[in-house]
């Protein structure tokens, strides 16, 4: 299982408290923003509800990867640590 997908299970995981844990939601939105940064060339990433980010970050995380697979996947190790 790759850091991808460990951080979307853990996302889709998360109940409305999780999410206001630690800024949780907070480190999801830059995360997003930094993997369309890389790979997200048409991407615009729209006002979105917090339990919604889990598959903004499977899409642009695997568009990331596949320009700039050092530099996504560094993000989203950081992710995996910000959000435990």
């Amino acid at each position: 299982m790759t850091d991808l997908d460990r951080l979307v299970r853990r996302l889709r995981g998360l109940t409305s408290r999780g999410w206001r844990t630690n800024d949780r939601a907070g480190v999801v939105r830059r995360l997003a923003a930094d993997l369309v940064a890389i790979g997200g060339e048409g991407h615009l990433l729209p006002e979105l509800p917090d339990h919604a980010l889990a598959d903004v970050i499977a899409v642009v995380g695997t568009d990331a990867l596949a320009v700039d697979e050092p530099a996504a996947s560094k993000l989203l190790a950081a992710a995996l640590e910000a959000t435990r």
